[in-house]
């Protein structure tokens, strides 16, 4: 397998369009179609910008491509947990301070509603 289909199986696998992913990644969908078909091989900065919107390292999109199954995540995690995992990694550290705030509050909440 190489590089580009791995690219596409791990985008149709989270239901993205090649908008979508391309948006994302902030390159055009022409771009990531011509990497997904491998017919253009992408600077080491969008291959990193490509692997984070999809929730991995580059290291382990060569892995995947070579047929190697690398743990992504935790198993028992659903995509909208890894989402919300790579969105707080991307925030600066005040963003993130009032994100756990914010959450803190919100998981309170839930629970004194539900006494």
């Amino acid at each position: 397998m190489k590089i580009g289909n791995t690219i596409e199986q791990l985008r149709v696998q989270r239901g993205w369009s090649l908008d979508e992913l391309a948006e994302r990644v902030g390159i055009t969908k022409s771009s990531l179609s011509r990497m997904e078909n491998d017919s253009q091989w992408p600077r080491p900065e969008t291959l990193e910008s490509v692997a984070a919107a999809l929730g991995v390292k580059v290291y382990q999109l060569f892995a995947l491509a070579d047929s190697e199954p690398l743990p992504t995540t935790p198993p028992s995690w659903v995509w909208d947990e890894q989402e919300i995992v790579s969105a707080y990694r991307a925030m600066e550290p005040d963003a993130r301070k009032q994100y756990r705030e914010l959450a803190r509050i919100l998981a309170g909440k839930g629970r004194t509603e539900g006494r």
